[in-house]
């Protein structure tokens, strides 16, 4: 039937090439739908308003956290300036404060099956599958009356509101990200929501493929499917992003992703380049699906120019910023690069040395700090263990050709801490093996601002694991030279070694100072260690240590109970007699009347243990000392992140039911990515 009422339809609402738009039938059809396909749009604008409203509601949060930090460091320092006027009190606990808590003691949780995300990153991503799922769904029709009269109608819905999710995929995925200056949150955290959101994506666009082969089949069998492929580019250009689009999702995945990670960074921007390219012909301008690929192509173009013009060192490297590579105890290797960059604690850099790779760009966490004047040279420092490929070869130059310098190549500082470290009376800085990285980073600049008086913190707490002792070369010496800047019993360093056989230690007294020599000790990787302390004893405050006879009476105790041959060894005398004597044969040592010292806590004291810290059951203990305000700052291996995590949340009552606790923060950084 032609149309001779002149009801044109417009060509960017149904495709002119597929569908007959003239026909009065279809015209007809398409305006007693209750969604139509020219209504196609608002699917989109339902997406843009949820995420939106998601993204403003974290921005008001992160704007309120970043107030509260400027205003408890402003009336600080003017007290402190002002010495004989009225003291203004720091603000008191609000109900944000409170009910901050419930959230915190719910989304801080973690699974040990699934470290690497919170539940309140799961439940956000479960809220944003959620959401379009159930959207496209739950509505009818799913197909049109016939083929003739439209595009599948669920198609139509889950195709825009894929297309509206493309810049927000790309700007989570971007380093210089514009999510991240509105809630705070670093690229590499918001890396896991940009994954999801792009397996989503793919989902949705699945199901806006699989009825337009589901259609044809059901109304003239698979010859029919053919057919209409064969008769149009518009289906084929559509397989061609549907492929690019699967390999960005599979080739993401965690297994993949760490197996090659070079090869998957690079085939990752092509997919995503040839992608966009795609879409931007199958979609053919239809509705309003250019505007959100216009609006992805400028995210994704606009944050490049901004990298290369501000965030790199592209010229200064060809003015001689050269890389050194330093080889450190326990297969460590820190880098070196004399640098006018600026950055703040806990950021990381992006690497580039081509004369050892010409493609390879990995990220390393800062250690120092840049304490320097504008424009003045500071070392930027590196510390990491080797893999594979890129860190590798780093290594293997740093042992056999350490005096050779490389022109490198930065691109960042990005990440770090949305809130201020200073502004919290108590800071507990948690690190596992290479994770003390940030923690050198924060502590350099802490330790700055107390100097300076221009930090609430009067708390400094740093927990460090490792496996062997060699590890503690690494920084042992730079905490002990920032501990000597601190006043007096701020801050506390405890060391905890896990494959180490206990010896006693060095020295008159126990634990061992910062500003003395480690001890040598035998290593022994494979056997599995003891700890000596059943429990973790309070970080702050006196602690009663073991003389020296009874410590070597537990070491020995314990090497038997490892299955150590202690034919050799002599048993010290203790210098009272024991209630029980001691022998050989004995299979564990019994509680003793022990000697024991008063140890005072030093500012830079360091308190040595063998075994693991029992986090998850000593946190709670050793919060009993924080200020009203702490933060725990974390970086580490996943089990250790899931029992800080877990330990803070459980925290959270604390506040609720004290008057004299108003928050505890948590923040955890990534180990490695």
């Amino acid at each position: 039937m032609s149309n001779s009422q002149g009801y044109a339809m417009d060509p960017h609402i149904l495709n002119p090439e597929l569908y007959d738009v003239n026909d009065i039938e279809v015209q007809f059809y398409q305006r007693r739908l209750k969604w139509p396909w020219r209504r196609g749009d608002v699917h989109a604008w339902g997406w843009v308003l949820f995420i939106m409203g998601i993204l403003i509601i974290y921005g008001l949060l992160n704007f309120h956290d970043y107030r509260l930090d400027r205003q408890r460091l402003s009336i600080t320092i003017n007290n402190r300036k002002n010495r004989n006027g009225a003291r203004e009190k720091l603000p008191e606990r609000s109900f944000y404060d409170r009910a901050s808590t419930h959230c915190r003691s719910f989304a801080y949780l973690r699974w040990k099956r699934l470290a690497s995300i919170s539940i309140g990153m799961c439940t956000l991503v479960l809220a944003g599958f959620l959401y379009p799922i159930l959207y496209v769904f739950t509505q009818r029709p799913y197909y049109a009356w016939a083929p003739k009269y439209g595009p599948p109608p669920i198609a139509g819905r889950a195709g825009m509101i894929a297309v509206a999710m493309i810049p927000f995929v790309i700007a989570l995925g971007m380093k210089v990200n514009l999510v991240s200056m509105v809630t705070g949150v670093g690229h590499e955290k918001l890396n896991v929501v940009h994954r999801w959101l792009a397996l989503l994506m793919g989902i949705l666009a699945t199901v806006h493929a699989v009825p337009f082969i589901v259609e044809p089949v059901v109304n003239g069998g698979w010859g029919q499917v053919k057919a209409k492929f064969m008769s149009n580019v518009v289906y084929w250009n559509g397989v061609g992003a549907f492929i690019c689009m699967f390999w960005l999702c599979v080739a993401s995945l965690t297994p993949i992703r760490r197996l090659c990670y070079e090869f998957f960074v690079h085939i990752h921007i092509l997919a995503g380049i040839g992608f966009l390219g795609l879409m931007f012909w199958h979609c053919n301008n239809m509705l309003t699906s250019w505007h959100y690929l216009i609006a992805s192509f400028v995210i994704w173009v606009g944050c490049l120019i901004y990298r290369l013009l501000f965030k790199t060192n592209f010229l200064r490297a060809f003015h001689g910023e050269l890389a050194h590579f330093t080889p450190l105890s326990d297969d460590g290797v820190k880098v070196t690069i004399p640098t006018t960059l600026r950055w703040e604690a806990g950021q990381h850099v992006f690497l580039r040395v081509p004369g050892i790779s010409l493609l390879d760009n990995h990220p390393f966490t800062v250690a120092s700090a840049s304490i320097n004047p504008e424009g003045e040279p500071n070392d930027l420092v590196l510390v990491f263990k080797p893999h594979k490929g890129f860190t590798r070869r780093v290594f293997d130059i740093s042992r056999k050709d350490p005096d050779n310098s490389y022109r490198a190549y930065l691109d960042g500082p990005y990440g770090g801490l949305a809130r201020k470290l200073e502004s919290f009376e108590t800071v507990l800085l948690i690190a596992g093996g290479s994770g003390i990285t940030p923690i050198i980073g924060h502590l350099h600049q802490l330790a700055a601002k107390i100097k300076a008086k221009e930090a609430v913190t009067r708390d400094v707490r740093i927990i460090w694991t490792v496996k062997h002792f060699d590890a503690f070369e690494w920084f042992k010496d730079e905490v002990s030279k920032i501990a000597r800047t601190m006043p007096k019993n701020i801050l506390l360093v405890q060391y905890f070694v896990t494959q180490e056989t206990p010896v006693p230690l060095p020295g008159p007294s126990f634990p061992l100072s910062a500003t003395r020599d480690w001890p040598a000790s035998p290593r022994t990787p494979s056997t599995p260690m003891t700890p000596i302390y059943s429990r973790a004893e309070p970080l702050h405050g006196v602690r009663e240590v073991l003389d020296e006879a009874e410590y070597e009476l537990r070491v020995l105790s314990l090497r038997k109970e490892l299955g150590h041959d202690l034919s050799a060894e002599s048993i010290p005398e203790p210098e009272n007699q024991l209630p029980h004597a001691v022998t050989k044969d004995d299979s564990i040592l019994e509680s003793p009347r022990s000697v024991k010292s008063i140890l005072p806590p030093l500012g830079d004291e360091v308190l040595l243990e063998f075994g693991r810290p029992p986090l998850r059951e000593a946190l709670r203990q050793w919060s009993e000392g924080f200020g009203k305000r702490a933060c725990v700052y974390v970086c580490g291996p996943p089990g250790m992140k899931v029992d800080v995590a877990n330990a803070v949340a459980e925290m959270q009552a604390d506040i609720w039911l004290s008057d004299e606790r108003e928050e505890v923060y948590l923040h955890t950084e990534s180990f490695g990515w």
